[in-house]
């Protein structure tokens, strides 16, 4: 099995079934399967490629992390109920069963219509997180780290710093978009502050001495910048 897409949803299974069939579709030929997490996983006749497992609750994470248990794949795409697949998404077909790298990241397009693309560089990465629909992560990469439970937001930018400083996990950065991400979802309006307590350990852990030493002074002027803001309104 090359590819699992794991898909949670609360109550659109039959909106996930569709994105299942999409994904199948754009990447035609490849062997994959989806898995749909829910808190109802309803009896009826799917696809052989389709799997549901019941969503025990506790987030989003806690719903990508018991995905990622029942996955079978050599990688994971994670994905929304409220996302898509484009056509493009079919150039990580060749990655995938060359099987040479382990992180694939890509811009996606917003649904507002602008184009978010990743940066490559570990520093800005601890202030802009790579967008989840865009990454595919080779899935024993991905369960080395795995996700900080007490993260409910940023679980993924916390995984994506850590894998990004890891010399042995091979990156390749992509030109295209490969998904739709709604600008309308929980993560994208609200930031996560047990992720911002966080960060100065992960600038430690990633960036050296040097570079730790030019975080904190980044966020020190940040700070100020946003007091001063504040004083004016």
């Amino acid at each position: 099995m090359k590819l699992s897409v794991i898909l949670p949803t609360l109550d659109k299974v039959a909106t996930a079934l569709c994105l299942a069939s999409r994904v199948r579709e754009v990447l035609s030929g490849l062997e994959l399967e989806v898995v749909i997490i829910t808190p109802a996983p309803e009896q009826r006749e799917a696809p052989s490629y389709i799997r549901f497992v019941q969503d025990r609750g506790g987030g989003v994470y806690a719903a990508y992390s018991q995905g990622l248990r029942h996955a079978r794949g050599d990688y994971v795409w994670l994905i929304g109920d409220d996302d898509y697949p484009l056509d493009s998404a079919a150039s990580i077909r060749t990655l995938l069963e060359a099987g040479e790298v382990d992180l694939i990241v890509a811009p996606v397009l917003f649904s507002s219509g602008r184009v978010y693309k990743p940066f490559r560089s570990r520093f800005l990465l601890l202030f802009f997180n790579w967008c989840q629909q865009g990454v595919i992560y080779r899935r024993s990469a991905l369960l080395r780290h795995r996700f900080y439970r007490r993260l409910k937001i940023q679980a993924d930018h916390y995984v994506n710093i850590l894998l990004r400083a890891d010399r042995s996990v091979r990156t390749v950065f992509l030109r295209d978009p490969i998904c739709v991400f709604s600008v309308h979802g929980v993560s994208s309006r609200n930031k996560d502050l047990r992720f911002r307590a966080l960060r100065p350990m992960l600038a430690r852990r990633t960036l050296g001495c040097s570079g730790y030493l030019f975080f904190e002074a980044i966020v020190r002027i940040m700070s100020v910048r946003r007091w001063y803001a504040r004083r004016r309104a």
